[in-house]
């Protein structure tokens, strides 16, 4: 009987991992379809040059969402027409939309810089979003793996806390994609997940009564 417990518990919890892996797919293909979306409105604002347009608006509303969608791809050296500094760490999308529209009313240089502007934009989203699609490729190949669920389907338990704790509107409580990418968590995560898989494959092999009578006979020798 034992067996037959560890058994449906070892089969929950990939089942639980196959959902959150499911979950983080949906998520990764929001982003695909934001970044595709902020880029059309963009290719569609650069074509017609007109802060008047809906565009532009469109894209003003959606900059802080998708400056924070890109992370670290979202930030550069930047050195402003005409100057000889570097401005380190510039927000490329909240910096760039209103640096185009300020080229279009000086309408300096033929507009040069709002091309040189639209282009940098432009080049920085399409590598956001080839970074999107190689996420996406291993995704799929994850999803493919049963142990991979049960590897997520630990880390999964172990964020329920953490989820219940945000969702009580405790804001300093990290999202779960921001805890699942720090090393401590990932290291526990792992440790936790190791020991749960080896102990249930041994459960099911042997028979409780021989884990049990390892385990009594390890914590004996450290009492020692």
């Amino acid at each position: 009987m034992i067996r037959l417990y560890v058994t449906l518990i070892f089969a929950g919890i990939c089942g639980a991992g196959l959902k959150y892996l499911l979950i983080l797919r949906k998520r990764l293909e929001d982003r695909e379809s934001k970044a595709a979306l902020f880029l059309q409105h963009l290719q569609h604002f650069l074509g017609t040059r007109s802060v008047s347009s809906e565009n532009y608006s469109w894209l003003m509303r959606h900059s802080v969402e998708m400056q924070a969608e890109m992370g670290a791809l979202g930030v550069m050296g930047y050195r402003p027409a005409y100057e000889r500094y570097v401005i380190p760490n510039w927000p490329i999308v909240l910096n760039g939309l209103p640096e185009m529209r300020r080229s279009l009313e000086l309408d300096l240089s033929d507009g040069r810089a709002f091309d040189e502007l639209g282009s940098m934009l432009q080049e920085a989203i399409l590598r956001y979003a080839g970074t999107l699609e190689v996420q996406s490729g291993e995704m799929r190949r994850l999803l493919r793996n049963p142990i991979v669920w049960f590897r997520y389907g630990i880390q999964f338990l172990l964020l329920i806390p953490f989820m219940v704790l945000r969702s009580l509107g405790l804001a300093m409580i990290p999202e779960d994609s921001v805890l699942q990418g720090q090393s401590t968590f990932r290291v526990l995560a792992a440790i936790a997940a190791i020991v749960t898989f080896c102990s249930s494959v041994v459960t099911i092999a042997a028979g409780w009564n021989a884990v049990s009578g390892f385990a009594k006979a390890v914590i004996g020798h450290l009492h020692k």
